[in-house]
């Protein structure tokens, strides 16, 4: 089903559009008060039920969700498709990598990059507070606006029932939990007026002959490229259990030099703050959150967080990359992931060790 926000017209009478953004919204319920908001704009706005909806808190929009919109609007010369979720307003964004390229999925980290960037160009008073699974580059541009920025072990959602949500302070803070919520808290309609930044940068850009790619990719050049990369591990049985706990106690007690072919430079220990320096042997106070996870630091400008959880351990990988544009964005992507499956083959390996 899909429906224009403007008229009563079928979608055959509405299209092809006229030259403003064109915008595709696809949910597992009608969001007829959004959409007119959002049109409100002076966008056009369909509407499209999503295939496959969301089945709990912790699962987050992929392409698997979204390609049925993608191929929509690629059909129908749309430059935008926002998936959301009406059980906790979760949304993602796709974007075009150029104005007449194909469709990629923003995942939490571009997103939360291109609106903290977006808010703070237009506001002063905005603090954050985000997931230690999400990117750290968030504080090198709230650095730049002298802006407030707080880093949590714990934040997932719903938000509305987390205790640091409940109690931010006066003022407009930007959350960021690592299962892709994201809010506004002190705005009324966090949701719409999210989007409607989003929408308004867009608009813009198309008029330049550009899209939101070019924004991500220009951040990216003024703070340096990194690629996140979360991977969850059962740990539900106890040798799964027992094994990890192996090459965490490995990696705290006796270190190995090398993880692969890269030299470890540092492991920061969050249970008890602690950084130590392998190579100079030096230990320093810790910057990162208290929390039951260790922290490794390579010499090939990768870090690696492992974070036992429950009945899973996370390993959530930050790569630096080359100097990044709109070419290479793709290959350098690519390059940085396969790095990822070997760095957890050499972790697993310590675990199989005498």
């Amino acid at each position: 089903m899909i429906e224009s926000t403007t008229s009563d017209m079928t979608l055959e009478q509405t299209l092809p559009f006229t030259a403003g953004l064109k915008v595709l919204i696809t949910s597992d319920e009608i969001q007829d008060e959004l959409v007119s908001k959002l049109a409100d704009l002076e966008v056009e706005v369909l509407w499209q039920k999503i295939p496959e909806s969301l089945k709990n808190l912790e699962e987050t929009f992929t392409f698997r969700h979204v390609k049925p919109a993608f191929d929509f609007a690629e059909e129908q010369g749309l430059d935008l498709v926002i998936a959301i979720d009406s059980n906790t307003n979760k949304f993602s964004v796709g974007i075009r990598k150029s104005s007449d390229g194909g469709f990629m999925l923003l995942n939490v980290h571009h997103t939360s990059l291109i609106l903290a960037k977006l808010i703070l160009e237009n506001q002063v008073a905005l603090s954050c507070k985000k997931s230690i699974f999400i990117t750290d580059l968030l504080d090198k541009l709230f650095a730049k606006y002298q802006a407030p920025m707080t880093t949590l072990a714990h934040l997932s959602g719903p938000l509305a029932v987390q205790e640091s949500f409940l109690k931010a302070e006066k003022g407009e803070t930007l959350f960021i939990t690592e299962n892709q919520e994201i809010q506004l808290k002190g705005q009324n309609d966090s949701l719409s007026y999210l989007l409607s930044q989003l929408l308004i940068a867009a608009k813009k850009a198309k008029s330049e002959n550009q899209t939101l790619f070019d924004l991500l990719i220009g951040i990216y050049q003024e703070f340096g490229f990194q690629r996140e990369k979360n991977l969850a591990v059962s740990i539900e049985e106890p040798s799964q259990k027992a094994f990890f706990k192996k090459i965490i106690a490995r990696l705290k007690k006796k270190p190995p030099l090398t993880l692969g072919m890269n030299e470890i430079v540092s492991i920061e220990d969050l249970s008890n703050g602690t950084l130590k320096n392998l190579l100079s042997g030096r230990i320093v106070p810790s910057k990162s959150p208290i929390a039951p996870a260790l922290q490794i630091q390579l010499s090939s400008a990768t870090r690696i967080l492992i974070f036992p959880q429950g009945d899973r351990i996370n390993f959530f990988f930050t790569s630096q990359g080359r100097q990044i544009n709109k070419d290479n964005f793709s290959t350098i992507s690519q390059q940085l992931d396969q790095q990822v499956v070997k760095l957890i083959a050499e972790i697993n390996r310590l675990g199989l060790e005498n």
